[in-house]
């Protein structure tokens, strides 16, 4: 684990490392442009505006990798992206403040780690779910609810990797 943190170190501070390994495509490599997550990756509307937002709210956290003529260019690890779609989905689906919604999922990290552990399971999928997912069935307000926090953060995960098309990227041939 510490040798790939070290890797992906290196991979970031170097001009080079960095820009060779965006060349490929963010499925394969797992980090994302502001660019790709704004444009590709999430299905609900989102800006930087709304990333930085986050960023300072501290639901998200980006790494900094370094351009080749200079400067830092932000970068998102998958996993920061896939609490992205949850935040945004929750919003979506209550109407609720983005601020709100972060404040509902930060009541119990714990539903998030769950929703992110094992991601990778749903590659190939190709359902979404989330528009099953029902409000509070006992009265509650959906962001105190972490039952159904939960179930539309799941939902949120599976239909992420799904609509992304994990499995239909292939590998270049030198890592095969």
């Amino acid at each position: 684990m510490a040798a790939l943190a070290e890797r992906t170190d290196f991979t970031l501070r170097d001009p080079g490392a960095l820009g060779a390994l965006l060349v490929y495509d963010w499925r394969l490599r797992k980090l994302l442009t502001d660019d790709e997550v704004i444009t590709e990756a999430v299905d609900r509307p989102v800006s930087t505006g709304v990333l930085r937002h986050l960023q300072r709210l501290g639901f998200i956290k980006a790494v900094h990798g370094v351009r080749p003529h200079g400067g830092r260019m932000r970068l998102w690890p998958i996993e920061e992206v896939l609490k992205l779609q949850i935040v945004l989905d929750l919003r979506h689906t209550t109407g609720a403040r983005l601020s709100a919604c972060v404040d509902a999922l930060n009541l119990d990290p714990q539903i998030i780690k769950d929703a992110l552990d094992d991601w990778e399971r749903h590659v190939g999928g190709k359902s979404d779910e989330r528009s099953s997912v029902k409000l509070s069935r006992d009265g509650r307000h959906p962001l105190t609810d972490s039952a159904f926090i939960s179930e539309l953060s799941n939902a949120s995960v599976q239909a992420f990797i799904c609509r992304s098309g994990f499995d239909t990227v292939s590998e270049p041939a030198f890592l095969l």
